[in-house]
């Protein structure tokens, strides 16, 4: 398994980028708790366990490092509810609404993010919820998320870039736009770009901010990018609580 050493905080130039993680103006604690999480990622299968179940992408983490502040901090916003369990354990909830809701069925669904942890207040568990899942299937996500492992580290700019060269080459199908839409119902912006099809969908969170200046951090959306000739998923990209992925499902796909 390889370390992180000096020497691997690099910049590296212009990069094509699966996947960044912006975690800025980090603290020297929460900083280093995150390169042990990137750490144990390159070492998958003995820190890691992924559990699909009722259309969750639940990703167990073995080894709890991370600290409930850490979220907060990560963040700015606290949890939008919090559950006990009866082992102790807590879950905190991150629940995104539709803004605007377009339909009925809009206005009760919700884009949540899961997180359980220890009664020590370490994160054991991370919980993507079904409608995530629908934009970023399990095949492709559990795949994203192993490629973190072997990510290169730009500590000035505190983000984790992933090169496609690094990536597996997976035989699975990928959603077309009628899965994604009558799961989701309409997006909030549908529109031609660089010639995709992208369906724009925008949340707002249903937690509080930490100070008035972090409201922004409760906007959130995800775009979805589409082969117009294929009618394929092929590219999302999405902004929630301050994280920005990007999954360019071509690079993950067997040609």
């Amino acid at each position: 398994m390889r370390k992180i050493t000096p020497s691997t905080l690099t910049s590296r130039t212009a990069p094509r980028l699966l996947l960044v993680f912006l975690l800025l103006t980090l603290s020297g604690c929460v900083w280093l708790r995150l390169l042990e999480i990137k750490n144990q990622l390159a070492d998958f299968d003995e820190n890691i366990r992924i559990e699909v179940a009722d259309k969750h992408f639940i990703v167990h983490l073995l080894k709890p490092v991370l600290r409930s502040d850490d979220f907060i901090y990560l963040s700015k916003l606290q949890p939008s509810r919090k559950q006990l369990m009866p082992d102790g354990t807590q879950r905190w909830y991150l629940d995104f609404k539709f803004d605007p809701a377009k339909t009925p069925a809009q206005q009760n669904q919700l884009v949540s993010f899961i997180m359980t942890y220890t009664p020590k207040h370490r994160l054991a568990a991370f919980d993507f919820s079904p409608l995530f899942v629908e934009m970023a299937p399990p095949v492709f996500l559990e795949a994203s998320i192993r490629s973190l492992g072997v990510g290169k580290v730009d500590q000035g700019k505190k983000q984790l870039k992933v090169d496609p060269e690094d990536l597996p080459k997976l035989a699975a199908k990928l959603p077309h736009t009628a899965n994604i839409t009558t799961v989701m119902g309409p997006p909030t912006e549908e529109r031609m770009e660089d010639g995709l099809k992208l369906l724009i969908y925008r949340f707002k969170a249903t937690a509080v901010p930490v100070d008035p200046d972090y409201e922004e951090r409760r906007i959130a959306e995800a775009k979805l990018y589409f082969d117009p000739a294929k009618d394929e998923l092929v590219r999302l990209k999405g902004k929630f609580a301050g994280l920005k992925l990007s999954i360019d499902y071509r690079k993950l796909t067997q040609q």
